[in-house]
């Protein structure tokens, strides 16, 4: 017998006697918000938008040590901060993890994914890439490009499968940082339970306040709670309802019957198999580049072309001093052996640039990217050598892609079975094939030779799958069918008229040579 993690903290509450569902609730989401995990989403998703650390540090306030006594009388050391109003606090982010995601989810699904139907016979599977056609559209690209953002940040990305007020099936992507997930204890595959947690506005005696609002979605419902003013939680409306609610009769006696999908209405997308963001690997040298970068600018802000040493001059300020050389050009020395004498600061900013060239080339490395201002990529534009330069990439990305189609498929699932119980269809999500065209840089010229070479070997379906003109391979094979009919039809009307072509061009013949006839007669009459 297997038992899951959420039972777990049920036998610990009944054991401490405290065992209810809102106690469960709050021990549930205390945990899960002060978690490890949890934390590192919400830094993968600041990351993102550019909220880096760098903007948290003060450059105006320094460290340094200092020597004292204690009551014993030995020496020891301790750090305190100076702080300079002077100083300049300039905050410079370099958002590489947001140019990295960004390259990665443009590259995989910036252009809408195929979805191909795996051929059998009958008029069904027509109709069944037709329907894919129409639901695989704008919304569900924008989706699904959000959806691969969020997994590439956090690791892990849901999406929700819920019936609008109309009975409309929709779908959203739910910030994974508001859910707590509960898989089957044997697999660790299948979504068991589902709780998520948000901030909601309420207003209280004419105030605003923030409260939470729960959802506890099982397989076969859902219960909503919301938070009271003493940190518990109670149940909102009706006990459980179904996932989506069927209305039967009139109006005299209407009934309501409650229904569930059979499975959680969510659906995860993993960044790879440990779920682990694309900003933990590099997050390290990000940092150590906005602080460098940082510095510099400052440094450079702060810096001091040119400084005045003079020597033996009379107990005047600096301001009085520099007043005089601005004014008078010159300033009078009243010891015989003073001098005055400028100098020149330089800051070491070679060594800079050059630490800054090799963090960048490993955030790149180990962020797995591709670096676009490498002096190396477009020298040699041949497929072979595009794709050396995309080695490291393709490693990353081949890793996400069989995460991404068993998401597609777990997500179609919900609108395939929507679609068959309203209309009375049989179609299979199993039948479904998803191929991601991929929008890097290639030799268009040698991609198409390869299609045209294969044409007798692969089937036209996968070779319009590769094409790079081609967006949608199932909108463009009913465009081809069109096209097919229409030649056809014409050809057709051609041979029908043929046996009347000669006639009709003797005909026309006729009529020309009457009027060259008739125009001949009026030019010599006119010149009578």
């Amino acid at each position: 017998m297997y038992i899951t993690e959420l039972e777990l903290m049920k036998a610990k509450l009944q054991l401490e006697r405290k065992w209810n569902e809102s106690e469960l609730l709050k021990m549930l989401i205390a945990e899960d918000e002060n978690s490890k995990r949890k934390k590192e989403m919400i830094e993968g998703e600041k990351y993102y938008c550019c909220e880096h650390n760098v903007l948290q540090k003060n450059f105006s306030v320094r460290h340094f040590s200092e020597t004292y006594r204690n009551a014993e009388g030995e020496e020891q050391e301790r750090i305190k901060l100076l702080s300079n109003p002077n100083r300049s606090n300039h905050h410079i982010v370099c958002p590489f993890h947001h140019i990295l995601v960004e390259q990665k989810v443009s590259y995989l699904v910036a252009k809408e994914p195929s979805i191909l139907v795996r051929e059998e016979k009958g008029k069904e599977i027509t109709e069944y890439e037709r329907y894919m056609t129409t639901v695989a559209n704008e919304i569900f690209n924008g989706m699904l490009y959000e959806w691969l953002v969020g997994a590439s940040n956090k690791g892990i990305e849901y999406v929700h499968i819920y019936y609008d007020k109309e009975g409309i099936l929709q779908y959203c992507v739910v910030p994974a940082e508001e859910l707590i997930v509960f898989y089957n204890s044997v697999n660790k595959k299948e979504i068991e339970q589902v709780i998520r947690y948000y901030q909601f506005v309420i207003v209280e005696n004419g105030k605003e306040k923030t409260v939470k609002k729960v959802e506890w979605w099982t397989k076969q419902d859902v219960t909503y709670y919301i938070e009271k003013g003493d940190g518990s939680y109670e149940k909102e409306g009706q006990q459980k309802i179904g996932h989506w609610t069927v209305v039967k009769g009139k109006e005299e006696g209407i009934e309501r019957e409650e229904h569930g999908w059979g499975k959680v209405p969510f659906v995860a997308l993993r960044n790879n198999s440990k779920e682990m963001s694309d900003l933990k690997m590099i997050k390290g040298l990000v940092d150590a580049y906005d602080l460098i970068c940082s510095e510099g600018t400052n440094s450079l802000l702060d810096l001091v072309e040119l400084y005045w040493v003079i020597a033996g001059y009379g107990g005047e300020t600096a301001n009085a001093i520099t007043k005089k050389l601005q004014v008078n050009r010159a300033v009078q020395i009243s010891d015989a052996s003073g001098k005055v004498e400028t100098k020149q600061v330089h800051l070491p900013i070679e060594g800079r640039i050059e630490w800054m060239k090799l963090l960048r080339k490993d955030i790149f490395h180990f962020g797995m990217g591709v670096d676009t201002d490498s002096e190396r990529l477009g020298n040699a534009p041949s497929g072979v050598s595009l794709k050396f330069q995309y080695a490291m990439f393709n490693l990353k990305i081949n890793g996400i892609i069989p995460e991404i189609k068993k998401a597609l498929k777990d997500f179609f699932w919900f609108l395939i079975e929507d679609n068959n119980r309203k209309k009375g269809t049989e179609y299979d999500v199993n039948k479904l094939d998803f191929k991601l065209n991929m929008n890097g840089i290639t030799d268009d010229m040698e991609t198409v030779n390869m299609i045209t070479a294969s044409k007798g070997i692969v089937s036209e379906k996968t070779l319009l799958a590769q094409h790079p003109f081609v967006q949608d391979v199932n909108s463009e094979m009913e465009a081809i069918k069109q096209e097919k009919e229409r030649n056809e039809k014409y050809d057709a009307d051609g041979e029908n008229g043929q046996a009347g072509t000669v006639q009709n061009k003797r005909t026309r013949v006729s009529a020309e040579n009457s009027t060259v006839k008739k125009g001949k007669r009026r030019i010599e009459k006119e010149l009578q």
